[in-house]
């Protein structure tokens, strides 16, 4: 397994909370571990990783939730090891259970543990915030972004100076320019961004500068 991991600290929804990135498998999905104090939620674990359960006994974290941006393996597959580890509740969106299910798209070998499904602008509770759900199809059908704050998770539907691909299946290129083109009009330029793969953005820097969204 291949992987590297940054640490990020974000002031403005409280002075203690802390991002930890992960950088995880040959796709280099990131995986965040969102805490502050002790208590914490993580964004998208694609692959088992024993630097992330060393990190959350290290730091002697209590999970509330685990929460999947969408259901491609790169972003899931180490979700059953979080949750027998923690027994946090899972959420995924309904609309990519194809992906997680016993299906032939699920490449994980085994049925995602997935307590929550979720559909556009559900709100789900972390450390004490509402975190929003928006519906961003197009890299897959059942693509989120998850919102709270000025701080988004945008799994793969939007990069810095790139959009989540549109040749695999049930994705499509003209739905994930509406999706886009939603986030851009829902969200002020400030909004910080913290993509599935790659390094962190900002709405406004992407109105800007990212070749891929069709004016």
């Amino acid at each position: 397994m291949k992987y590297t991991h940054i640490r990020c600290v974000i002031i403005f929804l409280g002075d203690n909370m802390e991002i930890m990135k992960f950088v995880l498998g040959d796709y280099r999905s990131n995986c965040y571990i969102v805490h502050e104090n002790k208590k914490a939620f993580i964004i998208d674990p694609g692959y088992e990783s024993f630097e992330v359960v060393d990190y959350i006994k290290k730091e002697n974290l209590e999970i509330e939730g685990i929460y999947l941006t969408h259901g491609h393996p790169d972003h899931v597959g180490g979700v059953k090891q979080i949750k027998e580890l923690t027994g946090a509740t899972v959420y995924a969106p309904i609309k990519d259970e194809i992906w997680l299910g016993t299906s032939p798209y699920n490449q994980i070998q085994y049925v995602i543990p997935v307590d929550v499904w979720v559909k556009d602008l559900d709100v789900v509770h972390f450390l004490g915030l509402d975190f929003k759900v928006y519906e961003t199809p197009g890299h897959s059908e059942g693509g989120t972004v998850l919102y709270s704050n000025e701080l988004m998770f945008s799994g793969d539907t939007l990069f810095f100076e790139s959009i989540g691909r549109t040749d695999l299946p049930f994705s499509n290129p003209i739905v994930i320019q509406h999706s886009l083109r939603r986030l851009f009009e829902l969200f002020n330029d400030e909004t910080l961004v913290y993509p599935g793969h790659g390094k962190p953005t900002t709405i406004g820097h992407e109105k800007q500068f990212n070749p891929f969204i069709r004016r």
